[in-house]
């Protein structure tokens, strides 16, 4: 049952075209799922992009309780390309992937005039020059009826950059922009009806949290101060504490200093990665327990490497005062331990600092039961059970809140302490034992035994920030009793099992963080139907799915605990969320108010320039020496593409230029342009990687081969330097680790082979189109017959192995090298030739003696004397001497 502000804007996009840009947790979903419903029959033909695996398995659940006949499928790479035809012509909803509906647009396997519409989904992941932006050019060409809509539920994208918005319905050729923020008036009515209720439990911190919290606040500011400093050239505004604690940081970072990268000195790189270390333990310090924290900052601290190449940071006061604290929370106060040293060392005692939210988590439980005794002993009709559920973010938290529902803190915590010391156990055995055995002498191999031995049982960060272990008998005591779990009504579910809930189960957690699904919390709502949740992790679209849920439901009661660390870092990053939110949302009402939309910007008007081809075709030169003469009609200019090329943004680009794609499987090159030009393209990285496994070298036999002019294209990210390496780094000798040496080494090995450097995709279609002016068009029969397993060259008419051989012979060029192929018959009978034949051959006396002399000269190696052990009596000079 969609709500009155769905029913507006389902009404409203099945009246236009548009982009639907929604606030988060506002039901996005449901809005698409409702459109699936209205094009599931075989009457329409309705393409589905940018949807995420669980999206899909989402929408399938959803369409499959809501009964629709004709159930969407999903277009892969296991379908074949005849099987293809047939789904398209069967209708309804398709799940087709980028890549095959860009091919199958190219090469009209799809009946593009029966495509009723495209949903777009994720619409901000949309780029100017991408697939979407591609896949909808080509349908607007040949489709100027069928709807385009597009769905987004991140408004802050959209307004990083200049006019980002307005680009985003440029690429998606839609006019009309629908705005619906929380604060919208339609909205607020719809979820004001029937509001939850609402209980904000706010967990103050303990005093060594705010003593670890206040050190890292002291380390980032130092940090910022300190990058600012070294770098005053840079604009560095965006980097704040505020912007620190939010997840979209480290993805600015990148944006701003990218480009510059090459250019920082190693500090400030250094002082990036260490505000990236101080922002995930600030995380941290929230998320997880004491004594994982303390394991953090100890491996910090303790790693070697860490501590020496940090910024400075670990030196502070402030990082004693963090080790401090974090020592503290984990351990206890160094009075108490030695007040109950006798008890800790039985283990019959933990000083360890309880988690807040646990004891938190333990009142509202006890206030839940409570609650529903009073019910029971007023109503007797109120028999149903109770549902619970627990949403927190990760699997790590959900069990390690199983662990505590189940056997309480103090074993939760001493478990953790016993893997946290197992390490320093083991050595410390280990060390008696090496110790006893052998008492006094030492040596150097059972030491690097043992090292190797304690570095292989050692339980690591990440096991330990996951609740995991090494230890098979830790692993043992960590299996829960199904019994116990079972008799105190506790269930851990997720979002794919949430219907093996039981009945008689009171209590679900639920961790929504698994695998990127933005679905698992509406999933569980739907499946256990609870009367209580309570929200471990607190976050905005997660409070807004349980507002639709209760509004969709007014007549059930619903009481929802949000659970927060007062004054902390938490409720800082949900703060600044929500006002990120409504400055996003004001900053694209106020452009819409102000953006100037042109009418052919959907391209549905014939003469719309923005979805047509060029004017002037790519192989067609333009002159004014014509006194107005019309141009005679030249064939259309095209260009055969590999497959896989369609990852990138180029085949888009030479599209937009006015060239036809013909996409079908190269062994040989990835573009060839003419009949005799072939381009194998290359990013920097798959360069250095090319060039590492010998990868290029193959690639570039082959195309010297079969294509008179082969070309190799080095295409840069524009966001990056226009260099293979720093200036400073440049060898005067040539090297086989060097990048430009190897570079050098294919051009003399490879006369034909030319290289072109370009610093864009954009600048890469340019060139494209210049290289194809006046020649030629490719044969696409001829380029799919060529192989790189072959062993015959591009005429037929020499041995590729003898042809090899003869071009590293002296004086011998590809100028020459034909008049030995054609004037001998085999390797054999060069060798018998004398100089004088030579002379007549290669019409050069010069040429015919420097061959003559190669082929003739025998080889006589050098001679090196013995080295005698009585001149050099020792090991170590005898090898300096044979080194000499």
């Amino acid at each position: 049952m969609l709500l009155e502000y769905e029913k507006q804007i389902f009404a409203d996009l099945l009246e236009h075209d548009g982009l639907l840009v929604l606030a988060r947790g506002l039901g996005i979903y449901r809005i698409i799922e409702a459109l699936m419903k209205a094009f599931c029959h075989p009457a329409s033909l309705v393409l589905v992009l940018n949807a995420s695996v669980y999206e899909e398995e989402y929408y399938f659940e959803r369409l499959q309780l809501a009964g629709v006949e004709q159930m969407p499928k999903v277009i892969n790479s296991e379908i074949s390309r005849d099987e293809r035809v047939g789904v398209y012509m069967k209708g309804g909803v398709l799940f087709v992937s980028n890549r095959i509906l860009v091919m199958d647009l190219l090469t009209e396997k799809i009946p593009c005039h029966l495509v009723t519409g495209i949903i777009v989904c994720n619409a901000h992941r949309v780029k100017e020059a991408g697939l979407e932006a591609f896949i909808l050019r080509l349908f607007r060409q040949k489709n100027k009826d069928g709807f385009i809509k597009a769905f987004s539920d991140h408004p802050v994208t959209f307004i990083d950059g200049y006019c980002q918005a307005e680009k985003v319905m440029r690429a998606l050729f839609l006019r009309k922009l629908f705005l619906y923020p929380r604060f919208q008036a339609s909205v607020k009515d719809a979820l004001e009806r029937s509001q939850p209720e609402v209980i904000e439990l706010g967990v103050p911190c303990s005093p060594a949290m705010k003593g670890c919290q206040m050190a890292l606040l002291e380390l980032i500011n130092l940090c910022i101060k300190e990058l600012k400093l070294c770098n005053p050239t840079l604009d560095l505004e965006s980097v704040t504490y505020e912007n620190l604690i939010s997840t979209a940081f480290d993805a600015t970072v990148r944006i701003q200093l990218d480009p510059m990268w090459h250019q920082l000195t190693s500090k400030t790189k250094q002082l990036i990665a260490d505000l990236k270390t101080l922002r995930e333990l600030l995380r941290s310090l929230t998320h997880y327990d004491c004594v994982t924290f303390y394991s953090m900052v100890r491996s910090i601290k303790s790693n070697e490497k860490k501590f020496l190449d940090n910024a400075g940071w670990l030196y502070t006061d402030a990082a004693d005062k963090l080790y401090m604290f974090a020592k503290e929370r984990a351990h206890g106060k160094i009075e108490e331990q030695a007040k109950n040293l006798s008890r800790i060392k039985d283990k019959k005692m933990v000083l360890s600092e309880r988690n807040p939210k646990w004891e938190a988590l333990t009142e509202v439980l006890k206030e839940i039961s409570d609650t529903e005794e009073t019910l029971r002993s007023g109503d007797q009709k109120h028999s149903s059970v109770a549902r619970v559920l627990v949403a927190v973010d990760s699997q790590s938290t959900c069990s390690q809140l199983k662990d505590y529902i189940l056997h309480g803190a103090t074993k939760v915590l001493s478990g953790l302490l016993a893997r946290l010391d197992e390490p320093k156990q083991r050595d410390e055995s280990n060390g008696n034992e090496n110790s006893e055995e052998d008492g006094d002498q030492t040596s150097t191999k059972p030491s690097k035994g043992k090292r190797q031995k304690t570095a292989e049982n050692q339980t690591t960060l990440t096991q330990l920030a996951r609740g995991e272990t090494t230890s098979k008998s830790t692993c043992k005591e960590e299996i829960c009793d199904d019994k116990v779990m079972e008799d105190r009504g506790l269930q851990v579910v997720d979002s794919a099992s949430c219907a093996s809930v039981l009945t008689n189960q009171q209590t679900a957690l639920l961790a929504l963080r698994i695998n990127n699904d933005q679905n698992a919390l509406i999933r569980a709502l739907d499946v256990i139907q609870p009367r209580y949740v309570i929200l471990f992790d607190t976050d905005i679209s997660y409070i807004r799915q349980l507002e639709i849920f209760k509004a969709c439901r007014p007549g059930v009661q619903f009481r929802v605990y949000i659970m927060m660390f007062t004054g902390s870092s938490e409720e800082q990053r949900f703060l600044t969320s929500i006002r990120k939110e409504k400055v996003a949302f004001e900053e694209l009402i106020r452009q819409k108010a102000a953006m100037i939309i042109p009418e052919d910007r959907d391209g549905k008007i014939v003469e719309d320039q923005n979805a047509q081809h060029a004017a002037v075709a790519a192989n067609q030169t333009v002159t004014s020496r014509k006194g107005g003469l019309q141009p005679k009609e030249s064939q259309d200019s095209k260009v055969i593409v590999d497959m896989r090329e369609f990852r990138s943004d180029l085949p888009f680009l030479i599209h937009k230029l006015g060239v036809g794609l013909e996409p079908v499987t190269l062994e040989v090159g990835d573009y060839i342009l003419t009949q005799d030009i072939c381009v194998e393209r290359k990013s920097v990285s798959d360069l250095i990687g090319s060039l590492n496994n010998g990868r290029l070298y193959n690639q570039c036999v082959a195309m010297s081969r079969y294509y008179k002019r082969p070309v190799l294209l080095i295409e840069f990210d524009p966001t990056k330097p226009f260099a293979l390496q720093k200036n400073f780094n440049l060898q005067q000798e040539i090297s086989i680790n060097d990048v430009q040496s190897r570079l050098a080494l294919l051009t003399l090995h490879f006369p034909k082979l030319r290289i072109l450097w370009c610093q864009s995709s954009h600048s890469t279609a340019d060139l494209f189109v210049n290289l194809k002016k006046g020649s030629t068009e490719p044969a696409v029969d001829k380029a799919m017959t060529v192989t790189s397993t072959e062993d015959i060259i591009r005429d037929a008419k020499y041995n590729v192995a003898a042809h090899d051989l003869l071009m590293k012979l002296p004086c011998v060029t590809t100028k020459n090298v034909s008049l030995l192929a054609d004037n001998v018959n085999s390797i054999q009978d060069l060798c018998r030739l004398s100089q004088k034949d030579l002379e007549n051959t290669m019409s050069n006396k010069q040429y015919a003696q420097s061959i003559n002399l190669f082929l003739n000269t025998e080889y006589t190696p050098e001679k090196s004397e013995p080295v005698r052990v009585d001149q050099y009596p020792t090991k170590q000079s005898r090898k300096i001497a044979k080194r000499k």
